[in-house]
């Protein structure tokens, strides 16, 4: 077989003679030859088309995977950016708010004036005064600050708020004699205000809590205030703001921001807050005010403690019942007596006429009681003659109840003395187990669970001054009560209030904080019927 044609077998040979003869192989061998070889090629081609195949879509993977890759990139680098710019601008206005959060840092002074009272050196002064005892407390505060405060600024501001009810706190001043005029006060609050362009001495006027009121919502303002670095609460005198500050006690951003200021010492309920206490010897007046506002019956001063002008003040709340019935009648200013005492105390109602001739519709009760301490000077304590002690005395025998042309029940007047009243009322005695129907915790082997004290052992005579103790709380049945058994009030017993805001509205000198209702402070105290009449209280 020879090779021709580049190397490609010869189909056929050729005879010496020149003539064609077939090869000893058959050409079926050789055509089969063929096929397998062209079928190789075949298969070679296909794998090679697999693989260019396989390679292209691969890379057109790829492509796609690097397109998104690019996208994806560019709206990161493009969100990086913005990113970027956006801290640029936070950063910006952080050190913009931080530079106005830092500016104007203050220090609440916020006081109770009723309670917390400036000493009684800066009073007197006047005008001169009050800027010397806003001089005093500015620089105060300032070097309490620099070194209680942390990262205090340099130039921290003090800012101090009295709220206070100034003619009514003049009065108890004048009368305490701390104050020789009322006028003096208001000079001191004019000169405090002035004192410091930050410092206000604020005039609330009468009325119920209108100084607490103000005094609570300044202190909810400011309270998370970031420019009011620290609030120093002048309250010590008043567990009534213990209500306030317990809505905080477990705040630890309040406690870190209030400090209460002490004055005279702090009540029960404050003391146990869980807030720092300071005290600037001083400036503020450190004990409680003592009034003597003459006694009703006798005409003889007598102590009384004072906490302000809150509702448990004494200036507005007599410590001591009385059987006066300061009722005017619509010709007269003078004070008028129960008709049984009226018999037994005739000296008392002259002066009381006499008095009321020098004075005029303002002065009231209280001129005429000024004309009875002068004119009793020298008589002794008490005029009422004394149950003796160890008699007998019926308490709650009674099977009849006076009562008025309109039905409301009138009260037997009852003769005591004052020093006992006030020594009984310290006991703090249980009047139903003492004078009434039984203390119902006592009876029931409970008297852990009634407050008042039952292990006191009376004398007839003590019984018989605890009813009058008994009088200052209003019976729960008011005016039209037909228990024979009660020891109560039915009409409120305290002078009525001829002075101030009160005047002409009827109410005693407790006002809005009396516990008796306004229908029992003007009863008609004339006896026109007795009834008879069973009930238990």
């Amino acid at each position: 077989m020879s090779i021709s044609n580049g190397g490609l077998p010869s189909l056929c040979a050729m005879a010496p003679d020149g003539s064609a003869h077939h090869s000893s192989v058959s050409s079926s061998d050789h055509v089969h030859g063929y096929w397998e070889r062209y079928e190789q090629l075949k298969y070679n081609d296909v794998v090679k088309n697999c693989l260019f195949e396989d390679v292209i879509t691969r890379y057109e993977n790829l492509m796609l995977k690097h397109t998104e890759y690019v996208k994806e990139h560019q709206s990161e680098r493009a969100q990086a950016k913005e990113a970027l710019q956006r801290e640029q601008r936070a950063i910006t206005n952080v050190a913009h708010l931080q530079n106005l959060l830092n500016r104007d840092p203050f220090i609440l002074v916020l006081l109770d004036g009723d309670g917390m009272i400036f000493n009684a050196n800066f009073l007197r002064e006047g005008e001169t005064g009050g800027e010397h005892a806003a001089t005093v407390l500015h620089s105060t505060v300032q070097e309490w600050a620099a070194v209680s405060i942390v990262d205090c600024p340099s130039d921290v501001k003090v800012i101090v708020r009295v709220y206070a009810n100034i003619k009514d706190l003049a009065d108890v001043c004048t009368k305490a004699s701390i104050l020789t005029s009322t006028v003096q006060l208001e000079e001191f609050a004019r000169g405090f205000t002035r004192g410091k362009t930050l410092f206000d001495f604020v005039d609330v006027g009468y009325g119920k809590d209108r100084a607490d009121g103000k005094v609570a919502e300044t202190f909810k303002l400011f309270l998370y205030d970031y420019h009011c670095r620290q609030i120093l609460f002048g309250c010590s005198h008043d567990n009534g703001y213990a209500r306030l500050l317990e809505q905080y006690t477990d705040c630890s951003q309040a406690a870190q921001r209030v400090t209460l200021l002490e004055g005279v010492p702090f009540e029960k309920e404050l003391a146990g807050m869980p807030f720092p206490k300071l005290k600037y010897s001083g400036i503020f007046r450190e004990t409680k005010i003592n009034v003597a506002p003459p006694d009703s019956l006798t005409g003889m001063t007598r102590r009384v403690d004072s906490r302000g002008l809150n509702a448990a003040s004494s200036i507005f709340t007599p410590r001591t019942a009385t059987p006066l019935s300061p009722y005017k009648t619509p010709s007269s200013g003078i004070p008028q007596l129960d008709g049984a005492l009226a018999q037994r105390l005739p000296h008392l109602r002259t002066m009381s006429v006499t008095s009321s001739g020098n004075t005029s519709d303002s002065g009231g009760a209280v001129s005429s009681w000024a004309a009875i301490t002068r004119a009793s000077a020298d008589r002794p304590l008490t005029d009422i003659k004394r149950t003796p002690s160890g008699s007998t005395v019926e308490l709650g025998r009674n099977t009849e109840i006076q009562r008025n042309r309109h039905g409301h029940r009138i009260d037997e007047p009852l003769d005591y003395d004052r020093d006992e009243v006030q020594r009984l009322k310290k006991y703090k005695m249980c009047n139903q187990h003492y004078i009434g129907v039984g203390c119902c915790h006592f009876n029931a082997g409970k008297s852990d669970k009634c407050p008042h004290r039952h292990d006191v052992k009376l004398t007839q005579h003590e019984l018989y001054v605890l009813r009058m103790v008994a009088r200052e709380t209003p019976c729960k049945k008011g005016l039209y009560c037909d228990d024979t058994k009660c020891i109560y009030g039915h009409r409120c017993p305290f002078p009525r209030a001829t002075e101030g805001g009160l005047r002409g509205s009827g109410m005693c000198l407790n006002g809005e904080h009396c516990r008796f209702g306004r229908a029992m402070h003007e009863v008609d105290i004339k006896i026109v019927k007795t009834v008879r009449a069973v009930g238990a209280f």
